[in-house]
């Protein structure tokens, strides 16, 4: 069967690349003041719980004290409503709120089952599907629903050995007849899974596709006359895309949902599938900058026009700001030109942090590749004079509620609202809101921003407003 994804074992994720990226925002302008996950949560005293009552315990992947997020962040909604919010939530933003979810979602934070599926799904929605699948691991996996989702994560990223073990121990997780069928087979007992499967397709257990798919599981030389229909993106599950892939006939994954799009990553796929699939996940700040840099980079364009004007012209910036004597002032418009419009302008200029930082764009003609240095660290620059710059960059940017949005930050503004999920998720949606033209609902959730004591988040926010927001 084809090996799809990123890591091909079971081990967990060690480290999360893109937060170590010299372009992330601090939270704060002191550190936050976190819980040690080593010695527990700080709770309040409790002498007696429901036996049947949610148990809470802390999941995550980077520890509280390197992400700076509170350990009860996610507990102050109900699960159900935390879906909702999350499921509704745009999958891209600014790079810095969308840096924030992801830090986020990837933290070491308290939360009972209902919590950690949720965060689970919200990272496969964003195609973050390894790093879904390293933190469902982290359970017990001992409820329908949180094996659906890791049976899930487990076919997309190639790591189905674990999977297939749990299940076959304790087939009542699911009630997916296919997969266990598939399971059976990936243990080895092919009698059986040959005797189940037939049992239940008779019985009209499976659609004719699965049918067929799994048909040529159990017996590879039924792929040569495999017929199929074609593929409803909405309806495809990740079985059925492994299935697909190892019957011969792989689904592309563009036009797929974007959990799928991790799969085109691997050694396999060829070039420009992988660059694009690549250039899906960096919009949205799933792919470290550096791997998404990297893709652009590992071949020579052989044609013109579409993807490859844009790989032509990373590559060609790329090379540029290797010698900082060179004026990289032609390749940055040929980038700038090219690129606008793809959502990579931020993540790419992320990847180029050190090379961008040695040049100086203090001349007025130097205004993209000032642009460019904003985008690409944080906080880099002193906020009210950059901002004066961007607006005269920009002047169609804010052009009636620029100063409202400056007067924003000369008053004291006292950390007066919970740094939690419900703040942060409703900053987040006005700053979506703010994207879409609305520009005082992208004032209010800067407003959010600094209540919950995070001014450096604010100022980021703004900055980036202020070049990204007529790019999309």
């Amino acid at each position: 069967m084809a090996q799809p994804v990123w890591a091909q074992t079971d081990a967990p994720i060690s480290a999360i690349d893109w937060l170590s990226q010299p372009g992330l925002t601090p939270l704060s302008e002191e550190p936050l003041v976190v819980g040690d996950p080593a010695g527990g949560a700080e709770l309040a005293e409790i002498d007696v719980i429901e036996l049947d009552a949610p148990v809470e315990r802390t999941y995550g992947l980077i520890p509280s004290k390197i992400s700076g997020i509170p350990e009860n962040f996610w507990t102050d909604l109900d699960p159900r409503m935390l879906r909702q919010i999350l499921n509704t939530a745009p999958l891209s933003g600014l790079p810095a709120a969308d840096d924030l979810l992801l830090r986020a979602l990837l933290a070491e934070t308290l939360g009972d089952e209902g919590v950690l599926n949720t965060r689970v799904q919200a990272l496969i929605e964003r195609g973050a599907v390894q790093a879904a699948y390293s933190l469902l691991g982290q359970s017990q996996i001992m409820s329908q629903e949180s094996f659906t989702l890791f049976a899930e994560t487990a076919l997309l990223t190639g790591n189905v050995e674990r999977m297939c073990r749990q299940l076959n121990l304790s087939r009542h997780l699911t009630e997916d007849e296919a997969l266990k069928v598939y399971c059976q087979a990936r243990a080895g007992s092919w009698n059986t899974a040959e005797v189940n499967y037939f049992a239940l397709d008779t019985l009209g257990a499976f659609t004719p596709t699965l049918s067929a798919l799994l048909a040529v599981d159990l017996d590879p030389e039924l792929a040569d006359s495999l017929g199929l229909p074609n593929v409803d993106p909405n309806q495809l599950t990740a079985l059925e895309f492994q299935l697909r892939a190892g019957a011969g006939q792989p689904v592309p994954t563009q036009g797929l949902p974007l959990k799928f799009a991790p799969s085109d990553l691997s050694a396999s796929s060829g070039w420009k599938t992988q660059v694009e699939a690549a250039e899906r996940l960096g919009a949205v700040g799933s792919l470290p900058a550096a791997q998404l840099l990297e893709r652009y980079k590992s071949g020579q364009p052989s044609a013109s026009g579409g993807i490859w004007d844009r790989v032509t012209a990373v590559q060609n910036l790329d090379l540029t700001l290797a010698d900082p004597i060179i004026d990289p002032s032609d390749a940055l418009l040929a980038f700038w030109t090219i690129m606008r419009g793809q959502g990579l302008v931020a993540p790419l200029a992320h990847a180029w942090s050190p090379m961008l930082m040695k040049f100086d764009a203090s001349r007025d003609g130097d205004d993209i590749l000032f642009q460019m240095q904003v985008l690409s660290r944080s906080n880099a620059f002193d906020f009210e004079p950059t901002m004066t710059r961007l607006q005269r960059i920009n002047p169609h940017i804010l052009p009636e509620n620029f100063d409202r949005l400056m007067a924003e930050f000369t008053q004291e503004m006292p950390a007066t609202l919970p740094f939690r999920s419900a703040n942060m998720l409703r900053a987040i949606g006005l700053i979506a809101d703010g994207l879409e033209g609305n520009e005082l609902a992208f004032i209010e959730a800067l407003a959010l921003f600094r209540a919950m004591g995070l001014t450096p988040i604010a100022q980021q926010l703004a900055m980036e407003f202020m070049i990204l927001a007529d790019m999309r």
